[in-house]
């Protein structure tokens, strides 16, 4: 392999970040990567929590995360990954129902056994669809109203979109909304719901990663985030960061394009480029993570339909993975001008408990064993209709890249989509 001369800056050590950065490196370059965080991984990021290492926001993966299997294989992890049949559940009106199959759908009498035979029916439709471009152009309400009706969407849908996206609820794309029936439907074997983990979670792959970058000449910056960026006219631009300055042939930004513009509006950036990327906006996530004595449910997600909780769900990772503790997430979706984000942790943490509570009643305040709250501003890109084109340019400048998890819409964010995108970005800009 021919180690190429031109410095190439990567900003931002998701996972996205480091398979550009691993493209790179098997491509002959020793790129540089500058991270805000003081530990790689981003929203798969992993800290010690009661004295186990899990992700501070869950991840799982799906039978069809084509670009995450190759990376395994790549870099001999595959035989780290392991699947497991899961369970859905959801809560209406104080009860725990069972969800997510055939069966459990035709038994809900919570709603007219028509709009029963239309959800499957929808559900079907979004396995056999393929050309989505007709979706994006109508709001992912109007198109499960018309193909459940009213009392369905009302029922079966209203609050997760109500607690997760709140007064942006109405403008988001039903292409988005598809491409997440349509992953999770096909993360399925007999019908029945198959999803993978990593034996130590996603700290396993960040790990991996980052020794094959570094033993290949890549330097990791942490704790060092990008102020400017200034474009040079021949391409690529010179980085301010917050202990370095020096210029680079190529940029390639992976960080959220909310947090990407701030960083715009510090440097020499023309106005008229800095507004295309000022419409793309995100939803913050405080995400409550709690240790019990005592399993919640047999499930591994279970939605939530409660007007006393603004919760759209919870994740118990412990009915997938094998972590000897019973660990379940509690996100609380909002934006960051939302009156639920300046809560405090303590009150996130009590609201997530006392409907933790509900679900199963057995459970007692002995019960809960340790909890705690992580935050992040730029959790969930609001994907409204006609998205695709409002998309700000990935190379708004020569040599410099600007792309997030928005950038693989309509597929919502996930690990093997910001790799997939990451690498492909790679191959085809760099020789």
């Amino acid at each position: 392999m021919r180690v190429k001369s031109d410095k190439v800056a990567v900003i931002g050590a998701g996972p996205m970040g480091l398979a550009v950065a691993y493209e790179l490196i098997l491509k002959g370059y020793k790129p540089e990567i500058f991270e805000a965080d003081n530990r790689l991984g981003g929203m798969a990021a992993s800290f010690n929590f009661d004295g186990l290492e899990i992700e501070r926001y869950y991840h799982f993966h799906c039978l069809n995360d084509y670009a995450f299997f190759d990376l395994l294989d790549e870099i001999g992890l595959k035989k780290e990954l392991r699947w497991k049949k899961t369970k859905m559940g959801f809560f209406y009106q104080n009860k725990l129902y069972k969800w997510g199959s055939l069966s459990s759908v035709l038994f809900f009498n919570k709603v007219s056994i028509l709009t029963r035979i239309r959800y499957l029916l929808h559900a079907l439709r979004c396995l056999t669809k393929k050309d989505w471009n007709n979706l994006d152009k109508i709001s992912a309400i109007d198109w499960l109203k018309n193909w459940l009706g009213k009392e369905g969407y009302n029922i079966l849908w209203e609050k997760l979109f109500v607690y997760k996206f709140y007064n942006f609820s109405g403008t988001i794309s039903a292409a988005w909304i598809w491409s997440r029936i349509k992953r999770l439907g096909r993360s399925r074997k007999k019908l029945i719901e198959n999803l993978g983990y990593l034996n130590n979670g996603s700290l396993e792959l960040i790990n991996k990663l980052e020794k094959i970058i570094k033993n290949n000449g890549g330097v990791i910056h942490l704790s060092n985030p990008i102020l400017c960026i200034n474009p040079i006219k021949n391409g690529g631009a010179q980085l301010k960061s917050f202990n370095k300055t020096d210029s680079y042939d190529s940029v390639i930004s992976t960080i959220p394009i909310p947090l990407l513009t701030k960083i715009f509006k510090a440097s020499r950036i023309n106005r008229r480029i800095i507004k295309n990327y000022e419409k793309t906006i995100s939803i913050a996530c405080a995400c409550v993570i709690l240790k019990t004595s005592k399993k919640i449910t047999t499930n591994f997600w279970t939605n939530i339909n409660d007007d006393r909780f603004s919760i759209p769900g919870i994740v118990e990772m412990s009915n997938l993975r094998e972590l000897n503790a019973h660990i379940i997430y509690v996100p609380f979706y909002m934006p960051t001008n939302h009156p639920n984000y300046l809560k405090s942790n303590e009150i996130l943490i009590k609201e997530a408990w006392d409907c933790v509570k509900a679900i199963n009643p057995n459970l007692e305040d002995k019960d809960l064993i340790s909890s705690c709250c992580n935050r992040y501003k730029y959790a969930q890109p609001v994907i409204c209709t006609e998205y695709k084109k409002n998309l700000p340019s990935q190379e708004p400048f020569k040599r410099i890249f600007t792309v997030d998890t928005t950038f693989y819409y309509p597929e919502d964010r996930g690990i093997s989509e910001s790799i997939g995108l990451g690498r492909d970005l790679v191959r085809n800009n760099f020789e």
